[in-house]
């Protein structure tokens, strides 16, 4: 089989969708040698460049792949053109947009959540309007939908019928550097590097609204002065609409308790996890959270949303609150900063919980999507013969 896998909606860094789009093929490459593997993807992002003899990197002039137009045209245009010159069997396009144009190949695509519709608010009217006219198509143009968790296919059948044939649940994994025995001397020299203070309460991702942080950072100034040793630690870099997290730190007076590290590289999450004592994740709606279940397989106490995909991923490993609520933020909070037995607890349910999840697994399901459209395409094209010859 000759896989085309569509990167060049993936940044250099890697939050979310890049965790899931890199795991997927390094883990497809190593996995399935047999597969003979294409990456399309901007051409400085060196991490696609995967030394391996099944796997060729076709680079795309990353200013091209940055503007919303440009990428267009080359998703609609480009990707066509190379499945016509190297014989493609599968183009899997990672996140929503896809060549609409009829292709050789079959077309299989990822949906990571229905945001643009469940939270439209929270997203710009561009991006928004360009996601839902994706979603919209590829109810009647994709061969086959992958989704990363049964919320997220809940959520699109809900909304748009299709045969449930040509839908796939493929949850996403964890990388093996997230685990519970990690190096304590290396945990305490990534805190040093990002100038963090134990104990600390870590909230990790993109800063943009969905992600709640506004309120979580009201929750966390409602029992700072009883507990005057912890410190917020909010990670990642600025999104979109993000002012109102700064202007609350700012607002609750707590400028001095709340650090924001920016951007942090996938070699040092692991150990700013582990050296958290709570991570707190209260979105307001996930497809997956893969930064839940990277907590998770660190041992973690974690709080997150009992909303969308989170109680799938965390299962009975966390406390799960309502997103809406500060008081209801505040409490878990409280719970967990004074309630070691709890702590421990929900450490031990860790283990368990995220034994479920791993990379190699949805790897393993991917390819069986891929293998399923190519057996619909043959024996469609069987079907189309014997119409020809009788």
């Amino acid at each position: 089989m000759h896989l085309l896998v569509d990167c060049t909606q993936i940044s250099k860094k890697k939050a979310g969708v890049g965790v899931y789009a890199l795991n997927l093929v390094r883990e497809l490459a190593e996995t399935y040698p047999g597969l003979t593997m294409s990456l399309l993807a901007q051409g400085d992002d060196q991490d696609f460049d995967i030394k391996r003899p099944n796997v060729t990197l076709i680079k795309v002039p990353a200013w091209l792949c940055r503007k919303l137009l440009f990428r267009f045209v080359v998703e609609q245009l480009y990707i066509p053109l190379l499945t016509i010159l190297r014989s493609f069997d599968v183009v899997h396009s990672l996140h929503y947009s896809f060549p609409l144009c009829p292709l050789r190949a079959k077309k299989v695509v990822t949906i990571h959540d229905l945001t643009s519709y469940t939270v439209p608010e929270h997203l710009l009217s561009v991006k928004r309007a360009y996601v839902r006219f994706f979603l919209k198509c590829s109810r009647r143009l994709a061969d086959q939908l992958i989704f990363v968790s049964k919320s997220t296919q809940n959520d699109y059948l809900q909304r748009f019928s299709r045969k449930l044939d040509g839908c796939h649940v493929v949850q996403l994994g964890k990388g093996p550097d997230f685990r519970v025995d990690l190096d304590r001397e290396l945990v305490e020299q990534v805190c040093a590097k990002h100038t963090i203070r134990k104990p600390y309460i870590l909230s990790l991702g993109m800063i943009e609204p969905r992600k709640n942080l506004a309120r979580l950072i009201e929750a966390f100034s409602i029992v700072n002065a009883s507990y005057p040793g912890y410190t917020l630690v909010i990670a990642g870099s600025k999104g979109w609409m993000y002012d109102g997290v700064f202007e609350a730190v700012h607002r609750h007076n707590i400028s001095d308790r709340v650090i924001f590290t920016g951007f942090v590289q996938e070699k040092d999450k692991p150990f700013l996890i582990r050296g958290a004592q709570i991570f707190a994740y209260p979105s307001l709606y996930e497809g997956f959270g893969i930064p839940v279940l990277e907590a998770i397989a660190c041992g973690i106490p974690t709080i997150t949303s009992n909303i969308s995909s989170l109680p799938e991923v965390a299962g009975d490993a966390a406390l799960l609150v309502d997103p809406t609520s500060v008081i209801d933020i505040s409490n878990a909070l409280e719970r967990l900063m004074s309630d070691q037995e709890l702590r421990e607890e929900l450490s031990r349910k860790c283990v368990i919980q995220a034994a479920k999840f791993s990379w190699k697994r949805a790897a393993s399901e991917t390819a069986l999507v891929y293998q399923q459209a190519v057996v619909e395409n043959r024996f469609a094209s069987s079907v189309a013969l014997r119409k020809n010859l009788f």
